[in-house]
């Protein structure tokens, strides 16, 4: 058994994110292109999403290698109140247990929603969701 490339842990985030600024449904809450950022804008227009972290582990079975991704993404709006902002929570995680990833000497073997909420801010201005999904890959036979 040989050890996941280094690059797997960007790979997912990169393939999750655009399988999420793909999907139709996240075009029409988010914009088009959708407001669904890596860190690359400090100053996103509402409502928008963003992948706060990123945390994997190994998860090797008998027969291959895997690991176990753990990605947060939170939410932020302003109109629409927790009505929206639980859709823009409810939307990315449909989008993402539905995606289907394609990775170099990975298999997605699970995407799921582990733990989703939303809050309004302490300035009292605006929502804030949090959305935690659980990736499993394991090697490519």
């Amino acid at each position: 058994m040989s050890a996941l490339p280094v690059t797997a842990e960007r790979d997912v985030a990169s393939a999750l994110l655009t399988a999420l600024r793909a999907n139709a449904e996240v075009i029409d809450i988010f914009g088009n292109p959708p407001r669904i950022f890596d860190d690359e804008t400090r100053r996103a227009p509402f409502p928008f999403a963003l992948l706060e972290r990123h945390e994997s582990e190994p998860a090797g079975a008998s027969l291959s290698e895997g690991q176990v991704h753990r990605l947060t993404f939170t939410t932020a709006s302003r109109a629409g109140g927790r009505l929206q902002a639980k859709e823009l929570i409810g939307t990315l995680r449909k989008a993402a247990e539905a995606a289907e990833l394609s990775l170099t000497g990975q298999t997605v073997v699970l995407i799921q929603a582990v733990y989703a909420d939303v809050v309004r801010t302490s300035d009292r201005t605006s929502f804030r969701g949090l959305l935690r999904i659980r990736i499993v890959t394991e090697e490519a036979a």
